[in-house]
Protein backbone atom coordinates (compact mmCIF):
# COMPACT_ATOMS: atom_id res chain seq x y z
CA UNK A 1 0.00 0.00 0.00
CA UNK A 2 2.79 2.35 0.99
CA UNK A 3 4.57 1.61 -2.27
CA UNK A 4 1.47 2.48 -4.23
CA UNK A 5 1.16 5.84 -2.45
CA UNK A 6 4.82 6.70 -3.13
CA UNK A 7 4.42 5.77 -6.79
CA UNK A 8 1.29 7.91 -7.10
CA UNK A 9 3.06 10.88 -5.51
CA UNK A 10 6.03 10.44 -7.86
CA UNK A 11 3.79 10.39 -10.92
CA UNK A 12 1.94 13.48 -9.65
CA UNK A 13 5.14 15.45 -9.02
CA UNK A 14 6.53 14.48 -12.45
CA UNK A 15 3.34 15.62 -14.17
CA UNK A 16 3.37 18.84 -12.18
CA UNK A 17 6.97 19.53 -13.21
CA UNK A 18 6.10 19.03 -16.86
CA UNK A 19 3.09 21.33 -16.59
CA UNK A 20 5.10 24.07 -14.87
CA UNK A 21 7.85 23.75 -17.44
CA UNK A 22 5.27 24.21 -20.18
CA UNK A 23 3.91 27.28 -18.41
CA UNK A 24 7.37 28.83 -18.18
CA UNK A 25 8.12 28.18 -21.83
CA UNK A 26 4.80 29.70 -22.81
CA UNK A 27 5.71 32.99 -21.12
CA UNK A 28 9.01 33.35 -23.07
CA UNK A 29 8.44 35.40 -26.29
CA UNK A 30 9.26 33.57 -29.52
CA UNK A 31 12.29 34.86 -31.43
CA UNK A 32 11.51 37.02 -34.50
CA UNK A 33 11.13 35.01 -37.67
CA UNK A 34 12.86 37.67 -39.82
CA UNK A 35 15.36 40.48 -39.31
CA UNK A 36 14.39 43.85 -40.75
CA UNK A 37 16.77 44.93 -43.52
CA UNK A 38 17.41 48.33 -45.11
CA UNK A 39 16.32 48.44 -48.73
CA UNK A 40 18.37 50.51 -51.18
CA UNK A 41 15.76 52.40 -53.25
CA UNK A 42 18.05 52.63 -56.29
CA UNK A 43 18.83 48.90 -56.28
CA UNK A 44 15.15 48.15 -55.84
CA UNK A 45 14.41 50.34 -58.86
CA UNK A 46 17.12 48.57 -60.88
CA UNK A 47 15.51 45.22 -60.06
CA UNK A 48 12.23 46.52 -61.49
CA UNK A 49 13.98 47.71 -64.66
CA UNK A 50 15.69 44.34 -65.15
CA UNK A 51 12.81 42.17 -63.95
CA UNK A 52 12.07 39.16 -66.15
CA UNK A 53 9.00 39.99 -68.25
CA UNK A 54 8.36 36.37 -69.16
CA UNK A 55 8.49 37.24 -72.85
CA UNK A 56 10.84 38.60 -75.51
CA UNK A 57 12.25 42.01 -74.64
CA UNK A 58 14.44 44.72 -76.13
CA UNK A 59 15.50 44.15 -79.72
CA UNK A 60 14.02 40.62 -79.60
CA UNK A 61 10.52 41.88 -78.89
CA UNK A 62 8.07 42.17 -81.76
CA UNK A 63 7.38 45.90 -82.23
CA UNK A 64 6.24 48.26 -84.92
CA UNK A 65 8.59 51.25 -84.92
CA UNK A 66 6.69 54.46 -85.76
CA UNK A 67 7.97 56.39 -88.76
CA UNK A 68 8.77 59.29 -86.42
CA UNK A 69 11.47 57.19 -84.75
CA UNK A 70 13.10 55.97 -87.95
CA UNK A 71 15.86 57.57 -90.02
CA UNK A 72 14.95 60.01 -92.76
CA UNK A 73 15.56 58.98 -96.37
CA UNK A 74 18.56 61.32 -96.22
CA UNK A 75 20.25 60.12 -93.04
CA UNK A 76 22.21 63.33 -92.69
CA UNK A 77 18.97 65.12 -91.88
CA UNK A 78 18.66 63.58 -88.39
CA UNK A 79 21.82 65.23 -87.06
CA UNK A 80 21.33 68.31 -89.23
CA UNK A 81 17.96 69.08 -87.61
CA UNK A 82 19.53 68.97 -84.16
CA UNK A 83 22.58 70.97 -85.24
CA UNK A 84 20.36 73.66 -86.82
CA UNK A 85 18.40 74.03 -83.58
CA UNK A 86 21.45 74.15 -81.31
CA UNK A 87 23.29 76.65 -83.53
CA UNK A 88 20.28 78.95 -83.40
CA UNK A 89 19.62 78.70 -79.65
CA UNK A 90 22.69 77.38 -77.80
CA UNK A 91 25.45 79.88 -77.06
CA UNK A 92 28.11 77.35 -76.06
CA UNK A 93 28.63 73.65 -75.50
CA UNK A 94 31.07 72.14 -72.98
CA UNK A 95 34.28 70.85 -74.51
CA UNK A 96 35.55 69.17 -71.33
CA UNK A 97 34.61 68.61 -67.69
CA UNK A 98 35.96 71.98 -66.57
CA UNK A 99 33.76 73.85 -69.06
CA UNK A 100 30.83 71.59 -68.13
CA UNK A 101 31.33 72.62 -64.51
CA UNK A 102 31.29 76.27 -65.55
CA UNK A 103 27.88 75.80 -67.18
CA UNK A 104 26.60 74.06 -64.06
CA UNK A 105 27.77 76.92 -61.86
CA UNK A 106 26.00 79.36 -64.18
CA UNK A 107 22.84 77.24 -63.70
CA UNK A 108 22.51 76.61 -67.42
CA UNK A 109 22.12 72.91 -66.58
CA UNK A 110 20.13 71.14 -63.87
CA UNK A 111 20.96 67.87 -62.13
CA UNK A 112 18.95 64.70 -62.56
CA UNK A 113 19.03 62.67 -59.36
CA UNK A 114 19.67 58.89 -59.57
CA UNK A 115 15.96 58.40 -58.84
CA UNK A 116 13.63 61.23 -59.75
CA UNK A 117 10.01 61.63 -60.80
CA UNK A 118 9.62 58.16 -62.30
CA UNK A 119 13.08 57.99 -63.88
CA UNK A 120 16.30 56.19 -62.94
CA UNK A 121 19.80 57.00 -64.15
CA UNK A 122 20.85 53.65 -65.55
CA UNK A 123 24.33 53.59 -67.09
CA UNK A 124 24.93 57.35 -67.17
CA UNK A 125 28.71 57.86 -67.18
CA UNK A 126 29.44 54.14 -67.13
CA UNK A 127 32.35 54.58 -69.55
CA UNK A 128 34.22 57.28 -67.65
CA UNK A 129 37.67 56.38 -66.38
CA UNK A 130 39.59 57.36 -63.28
CA UNK A 131 42.25 59.28 -65.17
CA UNK A 132 43.11 62.76 -63.86
CA UNK A 133 41.04 65.60 -65.27
CA UNK A 134 42.40 67.11 -68.47
CA UNK A 135 41.83 70.14 -70.68
CA UNK A 136 40.48 69.18 -74.12
CA UNK A 137 42.11 70.97 -77.04
CA UNK A 138 39.51 71.16 -79.80
CA UNK A 139 42.02 71.91 -82.56
CA UNK A 140 44.02 68.71 -82.04
CA UNK A 141 41.41 66.66 -80.13
CA UNK A 142 44.10 65.91 -77.55
CA UNK A 143 43.98 66.07 -73.75
CA UNK A 144 46.36 68.24 -71.73
CA UNK A 145 46.56 67.19 -68.06
CA UNK A 146 45.40 69.78 -65.54
CA UNK A 147 47.87 70.59 -62.79
CA UNK A 148 47.69 72.14 -59.35
CA UNK A 149 51.02 73.98 -59.72
CA UNK A 150 53.39 75.05 -62.48
CA UNK A 151 55.88 72.52 -61.12
CA UNK A 152 53.34 69.72 -61.57
CA UNK A 153 52.66 70.77 -65.14
CA UNK A 154 56.39 70.98 -65.88
CA UNK A 155 56.68 67.37 -64.70
CA UNK A 156 53.88 66.39 -67.10
CA UNK A 157 55.77 68.02 -69.96
CA UNK A 158 58.92 66.12 -69.00
CA UNK A 159 57.03 62.82 -68.80
CA UNK A 160 55.65 63.45 -72.29
CA UNK A 161 59.18 63.97 -73.64
CA UNK A 162 60.34 60.75 -71.96
CA UNK A 163 57.41 58.86 -73.47
CA UNK A 164 58.41 60.08 -76.93
CA UNK A 165 61.98 58.87 -76.38
CA UNK A 166 60.76 55.47 -75.16
CA UNK A 167 58.43 55.15 -78.14
CA UNK A 168 61.24 55.99 -80.55
CA UNK A 169 63.56 53.48 -78.90
CA UNK A 170 60.88 50.80 -79.21
CA UNK A 171 60.39 51.64 -82.89
CA UNK A 172 64.12 51.54 -83.60
CA UNK A 173 64.42 48.12 -81.94
CA UNK A 174 61.52 46.70 -83.97
CA UNK A 175 62.89 48.07 -87.23
CA UNK A 176 66.26 46.39 -86.54
CA UNK A 177 64.47 43.12 -85.76
CA UNK A 178 62.51 43.42 -89.00
CA UNK A 179 65.70 43.89 -91.04
CA UNK A 180 67.28 40.86 -89.37
CA UNK A 181 64.27 38.60 -89.85
CA UNK A 182 64.81 36.10 -92.73
CA UNK A 183 62.50 36.68 -95.66
CA UNK A 184 61.57 33.01 -95.57
CA UNK A 185 60.13 33.48 -92.06
CA UNK A 186 56.91 35.10 -93.26
CA UNK A 187 55.03 34.67 -89.99
CA UNK A 188 57.76 36.43 -88.02
CA UNK A 189 58.01 39.24 -90.55
CA UNK A 190 54.23 39.71 -90.63
CA UNK A 191 54.16 40.05 -86.84
CA UNK A 192 57.04 42.52 -86.89
CA UNK A 193 55.45 44.58 -89.66
CA UNK A 194 52.31 44.94 -87.57
CA UNK A 195 54.31 45.91 -84.49
CA UNK A 196 56.36 48.44 -86.46
CA UNK A 197 53.19 50.07 -87.82
CA UNK A 198 51.76 50.29 -84.30
CA UNK A 199 55.02 51.69 -82.94
CA UNK A 200 55.09 54.39 -85.64
CA UNK A 201 51.57 55.44 -84.72
CA UNK A 202 52.59 55.57 -81.06
CA UNK A 203 55.59 57.77 -81.88
CA UNK A 204 53.42 60.13 -83.94
CA UNK A 205 50.80 60.33 -81.19
CA UNK A 206 53.26 60.87 -78.36
CA UNK A 207 55.19 63.45 -80.40
CA UNK A 208 52.00 65.41 -81.06
CA UNK A 209 51.11 65.33 -77.36
CA UNK A 210 54.61 66.34 -76.32
CA UNK A 211 54.58 69.33 -78.68
CA UNK A 212 51.14 70.39 -77.47
CA UNK A 213 52.15 70.12 -73.81
CA UNK A 214 55.25 72.16 -74.54
CA UNK A 215 53.26 74.83 -76.37
CA UNK A 216 50.83 75.18 -73.44
CA UNK A 217 53.67 75.35 -70.93
CA UNK A 218 55.55 77.95 -72.96
CA UNK A 219 52.47 80.20 -73.25
CA UNK A 220 51.81 82.03 -69.92
CA UNK A 221 48.12 82.53 -70.71
CA UNK A 222 47.45 78.91 -71.62
CA UNK A 223 49.52 77.74 -68.66
CA UNK A 224 47.42 79.94 -66.41
CA UNK A 225 44.24 78.50 -67.98
CA UNK A 226 45.22 74.94 -67.00
CA UNK A 227 46.02 75.99 -63.43
CA UNK A 228 42.76 77.90 -63.07
CA UNK A 229 40.68 75.00 -64.44
CA UNK A 230 42.26 72.64 -61.93
CA UNK A 231 41.61 75.09 -59.10
CA UNK A 232 38.00 75.50 -60.17
CA UNK A 233 37.46 71.74 -60.18
CA UNK A 234 39.29 71.32 -56.88
CA UNK A 235 37.22 73.97 -55.12
CA UNK A 236 34.01 72.50 -56.45
CA UNK A 237 35.01 68.94 -55.56
CA UNK A 238 35.55 69.86 -51.93
CA UNK A 239 31.85 70.60 -51.51
CA UNK A 240 29.49 69.53 -54.29
CA UNK A 241 26.20 70.17 -52.48
CA UNK A 242 27.44 68.38 -49.36
CA UNK A 243 29.49 65.70 -51.12
CA UNK A 244 33.31 65.79 -51.26
CA UNK A 245 35.51 64.23 -53.95
CA UNK A 246 39.27 63.77 -53.68
CA UNK A 247 40.83 64.67 -57.04
CA UNK A 248 43.89 62.60 -56.13
CA UNK A 249 41.80 59.41 -55.88
CA UNK A 250 40.84 57.55 -59.06
CA UNK A 251 37.55 56.18 -57.66
CA UNK A 252 36.55 59.64 -56.46
CA UNK A 253 37.30 61.07 -59.90
CA UNK A 254 35.03 58.46 -61.50
CA UNK A 255 32.21 59.35 -59.10
CA UNK A 256 32.66 63.07 -59.71
CA UNK A 257 32.73 62.69 -63.51
CA UNK A 258 29.64 60.48 -63.37
CA UNK A 259 27.79 63.07 -61.34
CA UNK A 260 28.81 65.88 -63.72
CA UNK A 261 27.35 63.80 -66.55
CA UNK A 262 24.02 63.64 -64.68
CA UNK A 263 23.04 67.15 -65.77
CA UNK A 264 20.79 68.34 -68.57
CA UNK A 265 19.20 71.58 -69.75
CA UNK A 266 15.87 72.51 -68.09
CA UNK A 267 13.95 72.17 -71.38
CA UNK A 268 15.14 68.59 -71.80
CA UNK A 269 14.47 67.74 -68.16
CA UNK A 270 10.84 68.86 -68.49
CA UNK A 271 10.22 66.53 -71.44
CA UNK A 272 12.11 63.67 -69.77
CA UNK A 273 10.04 63.98 -66.60
CA UNK A 274 6.80 64.00 -68.58
CA UNK A 275 7.70 60.80 -70.43
CA UNK A 276 8.98 59.10 -67.27
CA UNK A 277 5.89 60.01 -65.26
CA UNK A 278 3.51 58.56 -67.84
CA UNK A 279 5.59 55.39 -68.28
CA UNK A 280 5.77 54.85 -64.50
CA UNK A 281 2.02 55.36 -64.15
CA UNK A 282 1.35 52.80 -66.89
CA UNK A 283 3.84 50.04 -65.97
CA UNK A 284 4.88 50.78 -62.37
CA UNK A 285 8.55 50.81 -63.39
CA UNK A 286 11.04 53.67 -63.47
CA UNK A 287 12.11 54.86 -66.90
CA UNK A 288 15.82 53.99 -67.42
CA UNK A 289 17.90 56.92 -68.72
CA UNK A 290 21.30 55.89 -70.07
CA UNK A 291 22.77 59.22 -71.15
CA UNK A 292 22.37 62.96 -70.55
CA UNK A 293 24.91 65.72 -71.23
CA UNK A 294 28.30 64.76 -72.65
CA UNK A 295 31.17 67.23 -73.07
CA UNK A 296 32.92 66.93 -76.44
CA UNK A 297 35.90 65.31 -74.74
CA UNK A 298 33.77 62.43 -73.43
CA UNK A 299 31.72 62.27 -76.65
CA UNK A 300 34.83 61.68 -78.76
CA UNK A 301 36.01 59.01 -76.33
CA UNK A 302 32.69 57.18 -76.78
CA UNK A 303 32.88 57.53 -80.57
CA UNK A 304 35.93 55.25 -80.60
CA UNK A 305 33.82 52.30 -79.42
CA UNK A 306 30.17 53.30 -79.94
CA UNK A 307 28.91 53.51 -83.51
CA UNK A 308 25.89 55.54 -82.37
CA UNK A 309 27.99 58.32 -80.82
CA UNK A 310 27.84 61.39 -83.06
CA UNK A 311 31.13 62.54 -84.54
CA UNK A 312 30.06 65.88 -85.98
CA UNK A 313 31.08 69.35 -84.91
CA UNK A 314 27.95 69.75 -82.77
CA UNK A 315 27.18 66.44 -81.01
CA UNK A 316 23.55 66.57 -79.76
CA UNK A 317 24.40 65.31 -76.28
CA UNK A 318 27.05 68.01 -75.87
CA UNK A 319 24.33 70.63 -76.08
CA UNK A 320 22.65 69.27 -72.93
CA UNK A 321 19.37 69.04 -74.84
CA UNK A 322 19.48 65.28 -75.52
CA UNK A 323 18.87 62.17 -73.45
CA UNK A 324 18.70 58.43 -74.18
CA UNK A 325 16.06 56.00 -72.94
CA UNK A 326 17.24 52.40 -72.47
CA UNK A 327 14.76 49.81 -73.77
CA UNK A 328 16.81 46.60 -73.49
CA UNK A 329 14.58 45.03 -70.79
CA UNK A 330 11.24 46.39 -72.03
CA UNK A 331 8.47 44.18 -73.33
CA UNK A 332 6.71 44.78 -76.62
CA UNK A 333 3.85 46.60 -74.87
CA UNK A 334 6.24 48.85 -72.95
CA UNK A 335 8.24 49.76 -76.04
CA UNK A 336 5.14 50.35 -78.13
CA UNK A 337 3.67 52.67 -75.49
CA UNK A 338 6.93 54.55 -75.07
CA UNK A 339 7.54 54.98 -78.79
CA UNK A 340 3.98 56.21 -79.31
CA UNK A 341 4.44 58.84 -76.59
CA UNK A 342 7.72 60.03 -78.12
CA UNK A 343 6.24 60.01 -81.63
CA UNK A 344 3.43 62.31 -80.45
CA UNK A 345 5.97 64.78 -79.07
CA UNK A 346 7.80 64.71 -82.40
CA UNK A 347 4.55 65.31 -84.27
CA UNK A 348 3.97 68.30 -82.01
CA UNK A 349 7.32 69.70 -83.19
CA UNK A 350 8.91 69.62 -79.74
CA UNK A 351 11.59 66.98 -80.26
CA UNK A 352 13.74 65.02 -82.69
CA UNK A 353 13.96 61.28 -81.98
CA UNK A 354 15.38 57.99 -83.24
CA UNK A 355 15.14 54.38 -82.11
CA UNK A 356 18.77 53.30 -82.23
CA UNK A 357 20.00 49.76 -82.80
CA UNK A 358 21.90 49.59 -79.51
CA UNK A 359 18.95 49.46 -77.11
CA UNK A 360 18.44 53.22 -76.87
CA UNK A 361 15.87 55.74 -78.01
CA UNK A 362 17.56 59.07 -78.59
CA UNK A 363 15.50 62.18 -77.78
CA UNK A 364 16.58 65.74 -78.55
CA UNK A 365 14.44 68.58 -77.19
CA UNK A 366 14.27 71.72 -79.33
CA UNK A 367 15.58 74.67 -77.32
CA UNK A 368 13.31 77.05 -79.20
CA UNK A 369 10.24 74.96 -78.44
CA UNK A 370 9.69 74.11 -82.09
CA UNK A 371 11.38 72.39 -85.03
CA UNK A 372 13.98 74.55 -86.79
CA UNK A 373 13.13 75.96 -90.20
CA UNK A 374 13.94 73.67 -93.12
CA UNK A 375 16.14 76.35 -94.70
CA UNK A 376 18.44 76.21 -91.65
CA UNK A 377 18.55 72.42 -91.84
CA UNK A 378 19.39 72.58 -95.54
CA UNK A 379 22.26 74.97 -94.80
CA UNK A 380 23.72 72.57 -92.25
CA UNK A 381 23.54 69.69 -94.73
CA UNK A 382 25.12 71.82 -97.46
CA UNK A 383 27.92 72.92 -95.14
CA UNK A 384 28.60 69.32 -94.16
CA UNK A 385 28.66 68.23 -97.78
CA UNK A 386 31.04 71.06 -98.64
CA UNK A 387 33.41 70.24 -95.80
CA UNK A 388 33.70 66.63 -96.96
CA UNK A 389 34.13 67.44 -100.65
CA UNK A 390 37.79 66.93 -101.72
CA UNK A 391 39.50 70.07 -102.98
CA UNK A 392 40.65 70.19 -106.58
CA UNK A 393 44.38 70.02 -107.06
CA UNK A 394 45.88 73.48 -107.26
CA UNK A 395 42.73 75.13 -105.94
CA UNK A 396 43.35 78.36 -104.06
CA UNK A 397 41.55 78.88 -100.78
CA UNK A 398 39.54 82.12 -100.56
CA UNK A 399 39.50 82.10 -96.76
Amino acid sequence: MRCQIVAAITVFMFALAIACGSCKRATVPAPPTAVATTIDPWKEAVSKVEQDRGEAVGRNASVEVPGELKHYADRRRFLAVQAADSRAHVDAIPHDFASLLEMIQKRQLVEMKPLEAGSILYGVGQNVGGEPFAHYDRATRLDIPLAATEGDFKNEVQRAVESVNQSKARLAYLEVELRRAPRRDRARRATLLTEVAQARKAVASMTAKSRLFGAFYADPLRRKLLLSEYQQLSDFARDFEGEAYDLNDADARVRLKTRLLSFVRPEARDVLIRIAHDYKEKFNRPLPISSLVRPEQYQHELARSNANAARGSTPPHSTGLAFDVYYRYMSSAEQQYLMSAIARLKDEGRIEALRESRDNIHVYVFAGGQRPDDTLVARVIAAERSSKRPKRAGAVSRR
